[in-house]
């Protein structure tokens, strides 16, 4: 964990220092809580959360709690029963349809047969959002769910890496103003700091506009383009943009996983790794468990939040990222980024495996991935 003394910024690369400074500011909320999540999970970690949301609902505070239909389809249902008893406000975003239950959750208006219409038309939609607010003030985002998966003494045995950042500035303040719009369903609107302090792509034009302030970054380096990415599959604009840089004699290095908690993504990948090494690219495919991270560091300025660079992210997933432009901050994610790659395996062409079937396969279907 580090925290910026100047800038009212704190990174955090460990999910228990990040869930026990969430904490710590849920139990001192005097006024809001806001929770949203791609997946919430009833287990030793999310029990906390209920327990910290619980008590601040009762002694006065609005809570809401906002999930993703699928991401949390394991426990929606539970958490809504206990939550709603409590006080806490709750929704679900895009309720699956088998799930008769959850449907009374829904973040769709309307009345049950529409909200089901809509989730068909919507069906590959998701929010894949993770933003925490207390009292307006302190904002938390980056690719930590809550879930004791992120734990490193997890039961599954495979620590995961993840990036996160609390904030104090004016963006908690847009921050806060998009969440609002978006829990009652309004329509999508910019807020003060789009593109400058935070991304957001609610709307069609706000993700043609975030993609291409991303491509307009990636074209704009002169000396480092560092990537992490959970599930990298970019867009044939993305992947030209950093076979541009590469060209440009950039140092592009991508951090990549190893093995992934959506398994057919080591596989996929891998379609690009020749392309990107011909072109002088750095690969680095993380072995210490599951690389979870999502973040650019574009010469001197960096973006952590919950973007993958896949076709979900980039084109169906609402998604949210901030902008950091706090020296420290951006030193600490590149030291943490430096190492990360020192605990991965650097690919190079001499030993680079053909592209097999499966790459060739799920390649056809990454529109969907």
């Amino acid at each position: 964990m580090y925290t910026s003394r100047g800038h009212g910024a704190t990174f955090f690369s460990e999910a228990d220092a990040y869930y026990e400074n969430i904490l710590a500011a849920i139990n001192g909320a005097t006024e809001s809580v806001v929770i949203e999540s791609y997946i919430f999970n009833f287990d030793r970690v999310g029990q906390r959360f209920v327990e910290a949301l619980s008590a601040a609902a009762q002694r006065g505070c609005r809570v809401r709690v906002l999930v993703d239909g699928f991401g949390s389809i394991r426990d929606a249902s539970r958490l809504a029963e206990v939550l709603k008893a409590a006080g806490v406000e709750f929704k679900i975003y895009h309720p699956m349809p088998w799930r008769l239950a959850t449907h009374a959750h829904s973040w769709q208006k309307g009345y049950w047969l529409y909200k089901i219409l809509y989730f068909i038309f919507n069906i590959n939609r998701r929010n894949h959002r993770k933003l925490y607010l207390v009292d307006s003030t302190l904002a938390w985002t980056g690719s930590f769910n809550i879930s004791a998966s992120h734990l490193g003494d997890n039961s599954e045995g495979k620590p995961w890496r993840d990036y996160g950042v609390c904030l104090r500035d004016d963006t908690v303040v847009s921050l806060s103003q998009g969440f609002d719009n978006l829990w009652l369903a309004g329509p999508a609107r910019f807020y003060r700091g789009f593109f400058s302090r935070y991304l957001s792509n609610r709307s069609l034009a706000s993700r043609r506009l975030k993609n291409r302030f991303l491509l307009r970054r990636i074209d704009g380096r002169e000396n480092r383009l560092w990537i992490s990415s959970a599930y990298f599959s970019p867009t044939a604009a993305i992947r030209r943009g950093i076979l541009r840089a590469c060209e440009r004699g950039v140092d592009v290095r991508l951090l990549l996983p190893g093995q992934s908690d959506v398994p057919v993504f080591p596989a996929l990948s891998g379609y690009y790794y020749r392309e990107l090494l011909d072109a002088g690219a750095k690969i680095y495919r993380f072995n210490r468990g599951v690389l979870h991270a999502k973040a650019l560091l574009l010469d001197d300025l960096a973006i952590v939040g919950s973007s993958n660079l896949n076709y979900r992210s980039l084109l169906h997933d609402l998604e949210l990222d901030v902008v950091i432009y706090d020296p420290g901050v951006v030193d600490q994610l590149q030291d943490h980024l430096r190492g990360d790659m020192d605990n991965s395996s650097e690919l190079d062409l001499q030993t680079l495996m053909p592209v097999g079937l499966a790459a060739h396969f799920y390649y056809g279907l990454r529109y969907w991935m």
